[in-house]
Protein backbone atom coordinates (compact mmCIF):
# COMPACT_ATOMS: atom_id res chain seq x y z
CA UNK A 1 0.00 0.00 0.00
CA UNK A 2 1.24 3.49 -0.91
CA UNK A 3 2.12 5.48 2.20
CA UNK A 4 2.64 8.71 0.29
CA UNK A 5 0.96 11.65 2.07
CA UNK A 6 0.81 13.90 -0.98
CA UNK A 7 -0.90 12.04 -3.80
CA UNK A 8 -1.99 14.91 -6.07
CA UNK A 9 0.42 15.98 -8.74
CA UNK A 10 0.32 19.33 -10.54
CA UNK A 11 2.02 20.15 -13.80
CA UNK A 12 2.79 23.64 -15.12
CA UNK A 13 4.26 25.03 -18.32
CA UNK A 14 6.61 28.01 -18.25
CA UNK A 15 8.48 30.03 -20.84
CA UNK A 16 12.26 30.02 -20.57
CA UNK A 17 12.11 33.46 -18.94
CA UNK A 18 9.44 32.38 -16.45
CA UNK A 19 11.44 29.27 -15.59
CA UNK A 20 14.50 31.39 -14.94
CA UNK A 21 12.55 33.68 -12.59
CA UNK A 22 11.00 30.65 -10.90
CA UNK A 23 14.39 29.07 -10.28
CA UNK A 24 15.87 32.32 -8.92
CA UNK A 25 12.98 32.72 -6.49
CA UNK A 26 13.20 29.08 -5.48
CA UNK A 27 16.90 29.55 -4.72
CA UNK A 28 16.20 32.77 -2.74
CA UNK A 29 13.63 30.86 -0.68
CA UNK A 30 16.26 28.19 0.11
CA UNK A 31 14.08 25.45 -1.36
CA UNK A 32 15.83 22.42 -2.80
CA UNK A 33 12.88 21.11 -4.79
CA UNK A 34 10.13 22.61 -6.88
CA UNK A 35 7.55 20.80 -4.75
CA UNK A 36 8.89 22.30 -1.55
CA UNK A 37 8.96 25.79 -3.06
CA UNK A 38 5.40 25.56 -4.38
CA UNK A 39 4.07 24.22 -1.08
CA UNK A 40 5.85 27.04 0.73
CA UNK A 41 4.35 29.65 -1.63
CA UNK A 42 0.85 28.23 -1.52
CA UNK A 43 0.55 27.14 2.10
CA UNK A 44 2.66 29.68 3.99
CA UNK A 45 2.05 32.94 2.16
CA UNK A 46 -0.92 35.22 2.66
CA UNK A 47 -2.87 36.52 -0.32
CA UNK A 48 -4.18 40.05 -0.05
CA UNK A 49 -6.91 41.72 -2.04
CA UNK A 50 -6.19 45.43 -2.10
CA UNK A 51 -9.00 47.93 -2.47
CA UNK A 52 -7.45 50.81 -4.40
CA UNK A 53 -10.44 53.12 -3.98
CA UNK A 54 -8.93 54.98 -0.97
CA UNK A 55 -5.83 55.65 -3.07
CA UNK A 56 -7.93 57.01 -5.94
CA UNK A 57 -9.70 59.33 -3.52
CA UNK A 58 -6.35 60.34 -2.03
CA UNK A 59 -4.99 61.08 -5.51
CA UNK A 60 -8.04 63.23 -6.28
CA UNK A 61 -7.64 65.16 -3.00
CA UNK A 62 -3.94 65.69 -3.64
CA UNK A 63 -4.56 66.85 -7.20
CA UNK A 64 -7.29 69.21 -6.05
CA UNK A 65 -5.09 70.68 -3.29
CA UNK A 66 -2.18 71.10 -5.70
CA UNK A 67 -4.35 72.91 -8.24
CA UNK A 68 -5.66 75.25 -5.56
CA UNK A 69 -2.14 76.00 -4.31
CA UNK A 70 -1.06 76.82 -7.86
CA UNK A 71 -4.06 79.13 -8.37
CA UNK A 72 -3.41 80.90 -5.07
CA UNK A 73 0.29 81.25 -5.87
CA UNK A 74 -0.48 82.66 -9.33
CA UNK A 75 -3.01 85.15 -7.94
CA UNK A 76 -0.66 86.16 -5.12
CA UNK A 77 2.26 86.65 -7.52
CA UNK A 78 0.05 88.74 -9.82
CA UNK A 79 -1.68 90.91 -7.20
CA UNK A 80 0.61 90.61 -4.19
CA UNK A 81 -2.49 89.81 -2.12
CA UNK A 82 -3.60 86.55 -0.53
CA UNK A 83 -7.03 86.18 1.04
CA UNK A 84 -7.75 84.59 4.41
CA UNK A 85 -10.60 82.45 2.97
CA UNK A 86 -8.18 80.96 0.43
CA UNK A 87 -5.80 80.01 3.22
CA UNK A 88 -8.67 78.51 5.26
CA UNK A 89 -9.88 76.54 2.25
CA UNK A 90 -6.39 75.14 1.67
CA UNK A 91 -6.04 74.33 5.37
CA UNK A 92 -9.29 72.32 5.27
CA UNK A 93 -8.17 70.43 2.15
CA UNK A 94 -4.79 69.61 3.69
CA UNK A 95 -6.48 68.42 6.90
CA UNK A 96 -8.80 66.17 4.88
CA UNK A 97 -5.83 64.83 2.93
CA UNK A 98 -3.99 64.16 6.18
CA UNK A 99 -6.98 62.25 7.59
CA UNK A 100 -7.18 60.12 4.43
CA UNK A 101 -3.46 59.33 4.61
CA UNK A 102 -3.76 58.43 8.30
CA UNK A 103 -6.73 56.13 7.63
CA UNK A 104 -4.83 54.30 4.88
CA UNK A 105 -1.77 54.08 7.12
CA UNK A 106 -3.88 52.58 9.91
CA UNK A 107 -5.47 50.04 7.57
CA UNK A 108 -2.09 48.91 6.24
CA UNK A 109 -0.64 48.74 9.76
CA UNK A 110 -3.59 46.65 11.02
CA UNK A 111 -3.32 44.25 8.05
CA UNK A 112 0.40 43.93 8.70
CA UNK A 113 -0.20 43.09 12.38
CA UNK A 114 -2.92 40.56 11.44
CA UNK A 115 -0.63 38.76 9.02
CA UNK A 116 2.26 38.62 11.48
CA UNK A 117 0.05 37.22 14.23
CA UNK A 118 0.53 40.08 16.70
Amino acid sequence: MDKRKRKNQLKIYLTDEEKEVFEKKMKLANCKTMSHFLRKCVLEKEIYVVDLEPFRNLQWLLSNATNNINQIAKATNTTGVIYKNEIESMKKQIEKLSREIWQIHSLVLNKSKESSGD
